[in-house]
């Protein structure tokens, strides 16, 4: 799907794909804006707004068709950047995408949200975006201008800071969903340190690492925006971008420490194992050491000798019994005073 809408004499239009190809870039007059929104573009529409209307480079090109192959694996995207090529910008982030339906519980939210590569092209009155699927803040955008046509009025530039912050604020509910998985682990780690505990640790950790990741690489990118690094980026502009950044900053600080609580709950996590192996080795070994003396006197009254003192006397097999339970119970009396079996 594609969606064009075109911002001149104060009205906003939807245009067709056909009338944006007839309406070429350098026609589009000071105070004007137009912008693409490409959401699981066909390559037709590909060719016809990046290759012919708009033309990019061919590395730009590439990158950004790793939003459509990859998506649905994470791990295929292009990492976020920004390059500066003269008369565009290109900018990659990473969109969170909540999971359909609406999880119920953390533990469901944190393993059905997913990630999607955003591809951003800015000039000077373009605005274009390209993803696969569905991404909250491009249709939270595309309401914005629907319902108040004069945002557009105010260049791509500040529409992007708008797109940007809508994709940072997407990253609250995810930092406030690990911060309580991170306590429930806390608890999980004294009431039941098994294997499950220890899966649900590192998947927590694998999770805050990537997102971590991600945070810190478009922390820089909206720093570089803010800082007017970019001649599209107005100065005007650049405030906004500096509370995007600021916001980043707050979700990056909460990110790192989270990840330092989960390292700490995993060290806490072998502690405990290690004092409960060390309990039941200890009670293993008070056990060998108390059947150690009732060992001796078993076996040296299981010597096949004729001629044994206590061989013929009626009391003898008693008396062997009752000196075993003696020994026993002076040395687990013994160990007990002495704290062994605490």
């Amino acid at each position: 799907m594609i969606d064009i809408r075109l911002y001149q004499n104060n009205t906003m239009e939807i245009v067709p794909l056909e009338g944006l190809v007839q309406l070429g870039p350098e026609q589009i007059s000071e105070g004007s804006m137009i912008w693409v929104d490409m959401e699981n573009p066909t390559q037709e529409e590909e060719q016809a707004v990046l290759l012919r209307w708009f033309p990019v480079h061919e590395l730009v090109l590439s990158d950004m068709k790793k939003a459509i192959a990859s998506a649905g694996d994470d791990d295929s995207f292009h990492h976020p950047k920004v390059d500066d090529f003269g008369s565009y910008l290109y900018v990659i982030m990473h969109a969170l995408v909540e999971p359909e339906p609406k999880a119920t519980d953390a533990t469901s939210y944190l393993r059905g949200i997913t990630e999607a590569q955003l591809n951003i092209l800015i000039s000077n009155n373009i605005l274009i975006t390209h993803h696969a699927g569905r991404i909250d803040g491009t249709r939270a955008l595309r309401d914005s201008c629907s319902r108040n046509c004069h945002i557009m009025q105010r260049g791509p530039d500040y529409m992007l800071h708008l797109l940007l912050d809508d994709l940072v604020d997407g990253y609250v509910p995810l930092v406030s969903v690990f911060e309580e998985r991170v306590e429930e682990l806390e608890h999980l780690v004294f009431k039941s340190p098994g294997n499950l505990t220890l899966m649900r640790i590192l998947e927590m950790k694998r999770l805050l690492q990537k997102v971590r990741r991600d945070v810190v690489y478009q922390r820089e990118i909206v720093n570089r925006l803010a800082r007017g690094e970019f001649a599209l980026i107005s100065p005007t502009e650049s405030m906004y971008y500096r509370n995007v950044y600021d916001h980043l900053v707050r979700i990056s600080d909460q990110v790192d420490t989270c990840r330092e609580l989960v390292l700490s709950i995993m060290d806490a996590y072998f502690s405990v194992n290690s004092a409960n192996l060390n309990t039941v080795m200890k009670v293993l070994t008070v056990i060998s050491t108390i059947f150690l003396p009732i060992t001796f006197i078993t076996s040296f009254y299981g010597m096949n000798f004729e001629f044994m003192s206590e061989l013929h006397t009626p009391w003898g097999y008693p008396a062997v019994i009752s000196l075993i339970i003696i020994v026993a119970a002076i040395m687990f009396i013994s160990f007990r005073r002495r704290g062994w079996l605490e």
